[in-house]
């Protein structure tokens, strides 16, 4: 988030700041307020939902890592062995002592720890309205501050379920072990925990999307610009990525309808320029295309732990596999010439970009996908028809394909040519069961629905309760 906008309270410092404990379910009591004494009004209940947004942004949760990681791990991009920044990921070298891992697991969890205290304390506000004598907006800003939470809780577990838990199966139990789930109850210390399996853990997902959408009070209440926050049209757009993965097609197809019917520009677009395409990722202000991204200003100060960074001077490139994906005349392939990634820095900082997580293009291509699964191929064209375009050579839906299977080939690549560099290759590839050809083509064939990051030593060591994947090391790439 926009540190101007991080206001630093006495309730940030009780939201799951680090440890001296190598668990990070061991909560440092010193460092703790309790919940009550923090959330006394209005006001620090929006800094803690703040203070929630600033941790999920950080660099070493979706500020870098988990989108480093969606790309680096996958066929689509690599880490240089000069920087060494990001090569145990790229090379599937790491341990369970990796740092990256580690770091992700660690500001996953303060991220929800800090949504958790944010909805128990707002709730708590909101039970004493009377008493402190709020104004509508004021408890119209609490409702909304506990929405945010909720969406931002149910993404940040959402992405921890998906990186430490195999891959959900439709129609099946799905009783593999996912990752600790916090509800009603902040993080304690010295209290033992365990790992729910990936059915509660989706279904504590849908249910936090559930009361976001409950608790959600309009665009009115956000702070800043409409974009950079978890909007209605973000929980939607949400709710749409979760179904997809879950195979519920019917669902992600709502979801995705709905979320684009909210935004605020409509179904309109004008088909950009090469220039224009490419100027667009040099910018840090909302455009036709954000439902929801980190938003990163010069003042941040992210240097060395920008993923920008991690691309350019850290050396890490994009893929030749990758280049293949592109006809000739699609504009998209712009970017690739200009410095070879899509994150370009602005004119007074190389190293700041907006990290987009969800985008229009993303929902028309969950609808191109649901709709060829559902076999509705001429609602499926249309909607694969949006990105496709910015293939020239693309004119029409006629120039689609028409077979769902085909069709299916098509959104699967056409994800690579618009979601590249934005973390999701590798999640595809877990939950369609897809074959990459990983460490740039040097470990072929490899099925990453049997793969799955080990728990971080640290946790494990801890002896809180947290047990580590069995044989995650044996479904490593050859």
């Amino acid at each position: 988030m926009k540190t101007n906008k991080i206001i630093a309270i006495s309730a940030v410092m009780a939201m799951g700041l680090a440890s001296c404990s190598d668990s990070y379910f061991d909560v440092d009591l010193e460092q703790n307020i309790v919940t009550e004494e923090a959330y006394s009004n209005a006001q620090n209940v929006q800094n803690g939902m703040i203070g929630a947004f600033n941790s999920f942004g950080d660099y070493e949760f979706y500020g870098r890592n988990v989108v480093a990681l969606g790309d680096m791990a996958s066929d689509l991009a690599q880490a240089s062995a000069s920087s060494g920044h990001f090569l145990t990921i790229y090379q599937y070298s790491f341990s369970d002592t990796d740092g990256d891992i580690n770091d992700i697991w660690s500001y996953g969890y303060k991220t929800v720890d800090r949504c958790v205290r944010t909805i128990q304390g707002g709730k708590e506000v909101l039970a004493k309205a009377e008493e402190l004598k709020l104004e509508d907006d004021e408890i119209a800003n609490v409702k909304m501050s506990i929405a945010e939470c909720y969406a931002l809780r149910a993404l940040t577990t959402f992405t921890l379920t998906n990186l430490y838990g195999l891959p959900y199966k439709a129609g099946q139990n799905n009783s593999q072990l996912g990752v600790p789930l916090l509800d009603n109850e902040p993080l304690q210390p010295f209290v033992n925990t365990e790992r729910k399996t990936v059915e509660q853990c989706y279904a504590q997902v849908l249910s936090d999307i559930a009361l976001a959408k409950e608790f959600y009070q309009g665009d009115d209440c956000l702070l800043g610009e409409v974009g950079f926050f978890m909007n209605e049209s973000a929980i939607y757009a949400l709710e749409a990525r979760v179904n997809l993965y879950m195979g519920r097609f019917s669902e992600a197809k709502a979801a995705a309808e709905m979320s684009l019917e909210l935004l605020k520009n409509g179904d309109s677009y004008d088909l950009p320029s090469p220039d224009i395409y490419v100027s667009s990722w040099s910018s840090i202000a909302a455009n036709d295309e954000t439902i929801f991204s980190i938003s990163k200003t010069d003042d941040d100060n992210l240097s060395a732990n920008a993923l920008n960074t991690l691309y350019g001077e850290y050396k890490g490139t994009v893929t030749s596999k990758l280049k293949e994906f592109f006809g000739e005349n699609d504009i998209r392939a712009a970017v690739l010439e200009v410095k070879a990634y899509k994150y370009q820095g602005t004119s007074t900082a190389q190293a700041v970009s907006n990290i987009p997580v969800f985008r229009k293009s993303e929902m028309y291509l969950i609808l191109a996908e649901c709709n060829a699964q559902l076999n509705n191929l001429d609602a499926a064209k249309e909607a694969l028809f949006y990105t496709a375009k910015r293939d020239l050579d693309i004119e029409s839906v006629d120039d689609l394909p028409a077979t769902k299977e085909e069709l299916l080939s098509f959104v699967a690549d056409e994800r690579v040519r618009e979601l590249y560099l934005e973390g999701h290759r590798w999640f595809d590839a877990r939950r369609t069961g897809l074959k990459l050809d990983v460490v740039n083509g040097t470990s072929p064939g490899f099925d990453m629905s049997k793969f799955v990051y080990p728990i971080p030593a640290a946790e494990i060591n801890a002896g809180f309760g947290v047990v580590q994947n069995k044989g995650w090391e044996d479904n490593l790439p050859e």
